[in-house]
């Protein structure tokens, strides 16, 4: 069935489609603004999320730095402690005596003998004593130049005689004599507090049952 128009109704359609076009394209605007405020939004959440990111990222990076740079100045004072306990156990004669010669107390420093510096080959004459006093000298240099604030003691323990560092651990007597090497320093940039200090010990046997 056809429906025949009047020219009435044609005019009445004229005169609403200009309307209802400009109603569409203020409604597209309306939507075009919506939509870019939204995406500026989503990109300043972002810029902050990526920012927490940054900075998360940046503090684990320099907590990484703190803990290798510790480890690496325990790794070095564990074998200067066997350096020492090496050098004793090569010279058993300094240590036949009461007292062994390489026992050397917290408070002493290297006296500064230029020959006797860290790493230079040593030539000490006089006998075993001698030799052993060289040792530690040169021990004490290594200590302070490898770590900051380092100090290092030796002595030799009787069997069943506890030893309490400088770190406050103490460490239970054995059944046997041993010689026993601390080792501290300044570990401030990891530990917090007045007594910043790291500790290691090494307790061995240097001369044979």
């Amino acid at each position: 069935m056809w429906h025949v128009l009047s020219n009435e109704s044609v005019l009445v359609m004229n005169i609403n489609q200009p309307r209802q076009a400009l109603r569409v394209a203020l409604m597209r605007r309306q939507v075009s603004k919506f939509q870019a405020g939204a995406t500026l939004i989503e990109v300043l959440v972002a810029i902050v999320v990526l920012a927490f990111g940054v900075i998360g990222m940046a503090g684990m990076q320099f907590a990484g730095i703190k803990y290798n740079h510790s480890a690496s100045l325990r790794t070095q004072a564990t074998s200067l402690a066997y350096d020492l306990a090496d050098r004793a156990r090569a010279n058993l004669a300094a240590c036949d005596a009461a007292v062994c010669a390489y026992e050397t107390p917290l408070g002493a420093a290297f006296d500064g003998n230029a020959a006797e510096a860290c790493g230079l080959p040593l030539m000490a004459a006089g006998g075993a004593a001698a030799l052993a006093a060289t040792d530690v000298n040169q021990w004490k240099s290594c200590v302070e130049n490898a770590l900051p604030a380092g100090q290092g003691l030796a002595a030799r323990l009787a069997p069943n005689t506890a030893f309490v560092d400088q770190c406050g651990v103490t460490h239970a007597g054995t059944g046997i004599e041993v010689f026993v090497v601390e080792i501290n320093w300044n570990d401030s940039r990891l530990q917090a507090g007045a007594n910043a200090r790291d500790c290691v010990v090494v307790r061995t046997q240097v001369r044979p049952l």
